[in-house]
């Protein structure tokens, strides 16, 4: 299962960051969140690369599709998480001190 999870690029740095079992310092989670980030932005730019490759006539079209899909999977996964921690923040700002 893990493999499968790995294969989710904004997921793979979290499977790297907890897959030793141990737990995370804060620190670690700052490296995280910047890993993921990254590789997210990664794909993002791959998946420009590969359509900008298509449109010239120099990519498969199953290329393609697959760079699309998993931009379009990054993109979905990181808008969830931004609406986690946004809602989590709102829940903070609404506690009672």
């Amino acid at each position: 299962m893990p493999e499968s999870i790995a294969a989710i690029p904004p997921l793979s740095a979290a499977v790297r960051a907890y897959g030793a079992g141990g737990a995370a310092s804060v620190g670690d989670f700052g490296a995280m969140v910047g890993d993921a980030a990254r590789a997210s932005l990664a794909t993002l730019r791959t998946a420009e690369v590969t359509a900008a490759r298509g449109v010239a006539g120099m990519a498969d079209v199953q290329e393609v599709v697959q760079a699309a899909a998993n931009a379009e999977l990054t993109v979905q996964t990181m808008t969830q998480l931004r609406d986690k921690v946004v809602g989590a923040y709102m829940d903070v700002l609404r506690m009672a001190v």
